[in-house]
């Protein structure tokens, strides 16, 4: 049985109840009520999916994974019968989850800081309705996609906030983790911010025991009464440390360990150091010549969702089904993954341009640091650390350098953002809409999701990491099993973020925060791990067994029919052999656009049109 949850709500008020009701005459989806008794929350969740306290006419709901009951719901409702009853829970509440209130006429609904919950929302009969998946949205109102938008998802290394945020269906909109949406009675939207990261002031001894706390309590809390689980055990800190938490708690426990063909790394190796600690439970080690390789199932959609937009991993969605199959073989329930580790440990570069302004002094060392390990020329660095764009002007400068060629692996880089560029295969049609929406969206001066550097790009990273797990739930949840990634709970988000950056992460010591936090929990010989695993010559080998099938995908593409791509320079790519992988990475979120387009196109209506009233039932 999938696990899922899925929904949309509608506001309290006439306006959209036609289409509200049409939805609740679907075979299987459940409806909860504002106290005027007008359908509020529609769609499909398992048994505790959805938890709601009501006192007075104020509604509270929470739909996802937590700890949090019905009791504690309802003390929180009665405390504040109003939409800041969202607020309170929103400070306090562990786990994963979207929060919504009804109270006065008026709905507040948002997802996790983290953005693994998410919300969207669209016009639908002249009132704004919000759900947790943009494709539910498009399918209501019958949008069609935005091929402006399809050209900013060729940016390499990736489209990052305010851009990658942008669904790709025209007139649907996305509210930016850490904001929520607040619908008045006759249906009218605002967003507002309710969460802010915290003041990152302490040192690495006084700030690792909250790590400590919210990392045990994020998997123990799934564990306990998951009965038969599973995890990820790649060989790094990240997977290794929810492994042994796993352990402590879990009925059953297996660990899941998918191929590496580079045999220079030493993944292998540190996995199993770390299943030999692990007696009790199963560890499974997909043979790389079993498995599907890096660039499978590309032609025949496997490991994709359809039609919720550009997957994630495009490269190892075969590999990510197959563990999803492999996991349900063996009756996990739960399957926890250590996504989200190094968006939270490992500062990026351009903490330094923080640090400069802060710590001069430690800066000087930090610097020093980073140059060692990345070979950055001096005059470079220090260019680049005096830069003092705000965040609108750094993305102009990005929008006029978009056709430049690909940054040196040796430039420093300490902007707001990566420098972007538009792929060499891109038409100019792509390049023009792609620099005119960075333009455009620079002149509407945004802010940026923190005042430094540092951390704007922090919380771009792990917005970044929560959508792709967002994505990978679907996949997990077809095969009954939930999917969690426990670093990207937001009480641990936030307890990492309170040590100051120049401590969480050094030059000479790999993630010290998280080693420093888990001692004492799990082996020491783990917590001294200095390196960490590559998959370049996968990549390498998938494209070499999988380049007919590629090429193919580039025979009169979808991408080429719209006008954003030259089919023969993507081929050329395709034939070339590269030194180093960033080309094809470079190349990904081509591929993930054109295999949406083709899976979409064998399941999509005629776009544009709203669906009918005996069609809504594919909707939820």
């Amino acid at each position: 049985m999938p696990t899922d949850v899925s929904f949309v709500v509608f506001p309290d008020s006439d306006g959209s109840q036609a289409a509200a009701r049409r939805l609740c005459d679907a075979p299987g989806v459940q409806l909860v009520s504002h106290a005027s008794g007008r359908p509020w929350i529609v769609g499909r969740w398992p048994v505790g999916g959805l938890t709601v306290a009501a006192a007075g006419r104020a509604r509270v709901a929470l739909a996802g994974h937590s700890p949090a009951d019905a009791d504690h719901l309802d003390r929180v409702v009665r405390q504040r019968p109003d939409l800041s009853a969202v607020d309170a829970l929103a400070r306090t509440v562990r786990g994963s989850a979207h929060l919504a209130a009804s109270a006065g006429g008026k709905v507040r609904v948002q997802g996790t800081a983290s953005g693994v919950r998410r919300v969207f929302h669209s016009r639908l009969d002249g009132v704004t309705v919000a759900a947790d998946r943009p494709d539910t949205l498009a399918r209501l109102i019958g949008a069609d996609i935005d091929d402006e938008l399809l050209a900013l998802r060729l940016l390499a290394p990736t489209a990052s906030y305010l851009l990658n945020e942008r669904p790709v269906w025209r007139k649907v909109h996305q509210v930016t983790p850490g904001h929520c949406l607040v619908l008045d009675a006759e249906g009218r939207a605002r967003t507002t911010r309710w969460w802010t990261p915290p003041a990152a002031d302490r040192s690495l001894e006084d700030g690792a025991p909250a790590v400590r706390d919210a990392l045990v309590d994020a998997v123990h809390y799934r564990v306990k009464d998951a009965g038969a689980a599973s995890t990820d055990l790649s060989g790094g800190m990240d997977s290794g440390a929810v492994a042994h938490l796993a352990a402590d708690k879990a009925a059953s426990l297996t660990t899941i360990r998918t191929p590496q063909l580079d045999r220079g790394g030493d993944d292998a190796l540190w996995a199993r150091r770390l299943t030999d600690q692990l007696p009790d439970a199963e560890h499974l080690l997909l043979e790389y010549e079993q498995a599907p390789t890096m660039f499978a199932g590309l032609d025949t959609g496997e490991g994709m969702t359809v039609p919720a937009g550009p997957p994630h991993w495009v490269r190892s969605g075969a590999r990510f089904a197959d563990v999803c199959r492999q996991a349900a073989d063996r009756g996990s329930r739960l399957h926890l993954c250590g996504h989200g580790g190094d968006e939270i440990f490992v500062p990026p570069a351009s903490h330094l341009h923080s640090l400069v302004r802060s710590h001069p002094r430690l800066a000087v060392r930090a610097v020093r640091g980073r140059r060692a390990m990345t070979r950055w020329p001096l005059g470079a660095t220090w260019r680049a650390l005096a830069d003092s764009r705000d965040f609108p002007s750094w993305l102009a400068h990005c929008a006029n350098r978009l056709d430049a060629p690909p940054a040196s692996p040796f430039a420093p880089q300490t902007g707001w953002t990566p420098m972007l560029r538009i792929p060499p295969w891109a038409t100019p049609k792509a390049a023009d809409a792609a620099r005119e929406l960075l333009l455009r969206t620079a002149g509407e001066h945004p802010e940026p999701l923190a005042p430094g550097r540092g951390t704007h790009e922090t919380l771009d990273r792990i917005h970044l990491a929560g959508a792709a797990v967002h994505y990978a739930e679907r996949l997990m949840a077809a095969h009954g099993i939930r999917f969690a990634a426990p670093y990207l709970d937001d009480r641990v988000i936030e307890a990492a973020l309170a040590v100051r950056p120049h401590e969480r992460g050094t030059p000479d010591r790999y993630k010290p925060l998280l080693a420093h936090a888990m001692r004492g929990l799990v082996p020491d010989t783990m917590l001294q791990r200095t390196t960490k695993g590559a998959y370049d010559e996968d990549t390498y080998d998938g494209l070499r067994r999988h380049r007919r099938t590629l090429l193919s995908l580039f025979e009169g593409s979808r991408l080429a029919r719209l006008g954003l791509v030259d089919d023969a320079a993507v081929r050329n790519v395709l034939r070339t052999s590269h030194p180093t992988v960033v080309p094809l990475r470079d190349l990904e979120p081509t591929l993930a656009c054109e295999v949406w387009l083709r899976s979409r196109a064998a399941q999509e209506r005629s776009p544009g049109t709203a669906p009918a009233a005996d069609d809504l039932e594919g909707i939820l």
